[in-house]
């Protein structure tokens, strides 16, 4: 059978065509998947967690006794996939509005991951699709008069297992303005009003 790491097997049971036949097992790779006891009696169950990067089988090899007598050996294998990570590189940024944001580059220590991403504050926020896969690229203009962050949420998938979302966020600066000053006629020679200039973005 094939597992998520951390997931529960479906029990192995063991069985003979002898009345009375008791078993005894030992598994392998238990340095790099936990869960399971190296070694034990009757049916197999539980819950095997893969501490690497790399999926690990896991062979139980089963010996049967009746009356005293052993039988020939047989083994079960459990291929347990390991849980994906992601890393997000840059995980921060700040952009002008309008401008291309440095690509988000997704990366994971597991062989064959893939990656799936939605972000927040697409109303104030657009450029970017709501929602893609893989590496994270594009413009974002920012539709409002004042700083809006954006987070990307993350979710790592290798071998149709999960694995633990992570965020990448891009502040996108609003594109400032000036407000038209009142227009003034003087004469030859005298003072201006005051000329001065404001903006619905601040500072």
């Amino acid at each position: 059978q094939t597992i998520c790491s951390g997931a529960t097997i479906t029990p192995i049971v063991l069985t003979s065509g002898v009345a009375g036949t008791t078993f005894t097992w030992i598994r392998n790779n238990t340095a790099g998947v936990t869960g399971i006891p190296g070694n034990g009696v009757g049916n197999i169950s539980g819950t095997l967690t893969n501490i690497t990067a790399a999926p690990i089988t896991v062979t139980f090899t089963i010996s049967p006794t009746a009356n005293g007598c052993p039988g020939p050996t047989t083994i079960a294998t459990v291929l347990v996939n390991p849980t994906p990570n992601a890393v997000a590189t840059p995980s921060s940024q700040t952009v002008c509005s309008g401008a291309a944001i440095t690509t988000i580059a997704l990366t994971s220590t597991t062989a064959g991951t893939t990656y799936a991403w939605t972000r927040n504050n697409n109303g104030t926020v657009t450029g970017i699709a709501a929602n893609g896969t893989g590496n994270i690229s594009g413009a974002l203009t920012n539709t409002t008069n004042a700083p809006v962050t954006v987070t990307f949420t993350i979710t790592p998938t290798a071998n149709g297992c999960p694995g633990a979302p992570i965020s990448a966020t891009v502040t996108v600066n609003p594109t400032p303005q000036v407000d038209q000053p009142a227009n003034q006629t003087v004469c030859n020679g005298t003072m201006t009003a005051p000329v001065n200039f404001t903006s619905t973005v601040p500072g």
